[in-house]
C-alpha cells in the first residue's frame, strides 16, 4: 500500500494516537542515530591519517563552557534512550505483550528512558565539572 502523504505525513499528528507519535519519533531517532554513527566513523577515520590529524580532530571536540558538542551529546543521549526504550516496547508488542495496554506501556517505557537520561546527565555532569 502506497502512502499518499509522503514524508510530511510523518509529522501530521492530528487525529492519530500516541502510537503514531511513538512510531514517528522512532523513525526520526533512528535517522539521528545513523547520522551520529556516520560522524563518529568520520572522526575515527582520522586515526588512519596520522596522529596529528586525529589529535586536531579530538581537540576540536573538547568540552568546555558553551561547547556545542556537549549539547549534541545530551541530545544524542536523549535520542538513544528514547529509541532503545521504544524499541523494547515495540519488540514486546510484537511478541503480544502489552498490546491491550499499549498507551500505558508507552508511558512506562518512556519514563524509563527519562530516568536513564537523568542518570546519564548526573554522571556526565560529574565528568564535565571535574574533568
Amino acid at each position: 500500500m502506497e502512502s499518499k502523504e509522503g514524508i510530511m505525513g510523518w509529522v501530521r499528528f492530528r487525529g492519530k494516537g500516541i502510537g503514531y507519535f511513538a512510531y514517528t519519533f522512532q523513525r526520526l531517532s533512528g535517522l539521528v542515530i545513523v547520522f551520529y554513527l556516520f560522524l563518529h566513523f568520520y572522526v575515527l577515520s582520522n586515526i588512519l591519517k596520522g596522529a596529528t590529524d586525529y589529535n586536531s580532530a579530538i581537540e576540536s571536540i573538547k568540552y568546555g563552557p558553551l561547547d556545542i558538542f556537549l549539547v549534541f551529546d545530551v541530545l544524542l543521549a536523549l535520542v538513544i534512550f528514547y529509541h532503545g526504550a521504544n524499541g523494547i516496547r515495540l519488540a514486546l508488542n510484537e511478541m503480544g505483550i502489552g498490546l491491550k495496554h499499549n498507551k500505558i506501556f508507552f508511558y512506562v517505557f518512556e519514563s524509563v528512558s527519562v530516568v536513564l537520561l537523568i542518570v546519564f546527565l548526573y554522571y556526565a555532569w560529574a565528568f564535565i565539572a571535574f574533568g
